[in-house]
């Protein structure tokens, strides 16, 4: 393998070992370095693809040259290796830009397999950076391999060009958007695109799982492991394994759970109540919320360093009142759905219909607006367009008090018409008096009435 892997440790027995395990395991090129304070030379004169670093170090600690080197070199994925498993250090890399913590001696399973995401990372930052900075045209192709995902907006373009970018990695993805913009079909379709797509895609929401189930759902037990445990049972994670874990309301899991999810990132194991024998995993995890999760970090609910562990790969969801052209496109897919269901013949839209759904707000999204056209069909007669949508009533009374409160007098109309004319003539009494069909004597009493008012 071409990739350069610079190796950083102050123990020169044990940068030796891990050299030679890595050019046994096909890393061609390996670089052995003692002194940390000659990294900054060694990246200026060479192209580096990932960096493994100890903390302890008499010459400068692992925290310091990370703090130093991550602000010139972001693209460089660095893995902390170090004998102190300290969680408040882990924590403190993470923030200063690590990738990962392992303990030593690791595990060399685990040690390949986060090299491996790490240098998959390192190629998917560079083109999602790319992609976000418009450096490239916004790709056209994607669309034909999302006929299940009804879009033809740039906004959802651009999201699947993001899963076109995330779908071969194995890196963890966040995705991000309000209730009903279909977070679980973007998903899906990042596991159907991956090398997994032939074994298991689990999805777990995590918000209607309780916090004395938790271990139980998620890792299994042993037959006997506490009352009621009649048999032996295969958690969410297990039943996984070798393909997607879907982790839905990732946001709505209780904090003192979230350490115990921590774990199973950071380990790639899990151990069923009531075993000691850990249960080795190679899993794919994408995690999804409708909840800011960096400001529930701020808020203390949720903890930073698993909420860094999961924003690997982002993807956001836009809804669906800022995707205008999807929204027709949509509704007339829903109405030939509900057309099966309710065995009608509805031909499409009626303009009344369309302008009602234009002007709606959709905070349910794209479920809600299946809802609509279900509810709207099942009461419509046959053979016939949709003729109107049944909108909430809450928003209807909503935009009639909208309208009375911007009903005005013809008096206020007048004055309104009258300034702007005038605006446009840049105040020409004379012009705006033609324009407006009024002698200029009449033109001039009106504007003194219209002075007297303000």
């Amino acid at each position: 393998m071409k990739n350069t892997i610079l190796i950083v440790d102050d123990e020169v027995s044990y940068l030796e070992l891990l050299k030679s395990i890595l050019e046994q395991e096909g890393y061609e090129n390996v670089i052995a370095e003692s002194n940390p304070l000659n990294v900054e030379k060694i990246l200026e004169n060479q192209d580096v693809d990932l960096i493994l670093l100890d903390i302890y170090m008499p010459e400068m600690s692992g925290l310091e040259l990370l703090e130093k080197i991550y602000p010139k070199h972001p693209d460089i994925p660095v893995i902390i290796v170090t004998a102190v498993d300290d969680k408040n250090l882990a924590m403190k890399a993470v923030e200063f830009g690590a990738y990962e913590f392992i303990v030593k001696p690791p595990e060399t399973d685990r040690l390949f397999l986060t090299i491996k995401r790490a240098l998959n990372y390192k190629l998917l930052e560079k083109e999602r950076d790319v992609l976000r900075n418009n450096l490239i045209e916004v790709k056209t192709e994607p669309k034909q391999r999302y006929e299940e995902i009804i879009a033809s907006s740039d906004l959802m373009t651009k999201v699947f060009n993001l899963v076109e970018i995330f779908a071969p990695t194995d890196e963890i993805i966040l995705i991000t958007g309000e209730t009903g913009t279909g977070k679980d079909l973007i998903a899906k379709k990042i596991h159907q695109l991956s090398s997994r797509r032939d074994k298991p895609f689990v999805a777990v929401n995590m918000a209607s799982i309780s916090g004395t189930l938790f271990e139980s759902e998620l890792f299994g037990h042993l037959k006997g492991s506490f009352t009621g445990a009649i048999s032996d049972k295969q958690g969410y994670f297990e039943a996984a394994n070798g393909g997607t874990i879907f982790l839905d309301e990732i946001g709505e899991l209780p904090r003192e759970l979230q350490g115990k999810l921590l774990r199973v990132i950071q380990y790639n194991e899990i151990y069923r109540i009531g075993s000691s024998q850990p249960i080795k995993l190679d899993i794919r995890i994408i995690a999804a919320t409708n909840k800011d999760l960096l400001e529930e970090v701020q808020r203390g609910n949720f903890r930073a360093d698993l909420y860094y562990r999961l924003n690997r790969g982002y993807i956001y969801l836009p809804p669906l009142r800022k995707r205008g052209e999807d929204i027709i496109l949509l509704a007339n897919h829903f109405i030939k759905i509900a057309n099966q269901k309710y065995d009608k013949n509805i031909v499409g839209l009626s303009r009344k219909a369309i302008n009602q759904l234009r002007h709606y707000t959709f905070p349910g999204n794209v479920r809600e607006l299946e809802n609509i056209i279900f509810n709207s069909v099942m009461k419509s007669e046959d053979n016939q367009k949709l003729d109107s949508v049944e909108l909430p009533k809450d928003f209807i009374a909503k935009k009639a008090e909208e309208a009375l409160t911007n009903l005005v007098s013809i008096e206020e109309m007048e004055k309104n018409h009258i300034l702007y004319v005038l605006a446009q003539v840049d105040n020409n009494v004379t012009r705006a008096a033609t324009i407006l069909g009024l002698s200029e004597r009449s033109l001039q009493r009106k504007l003194k009435k219209i002075k007297e008012s303000l």
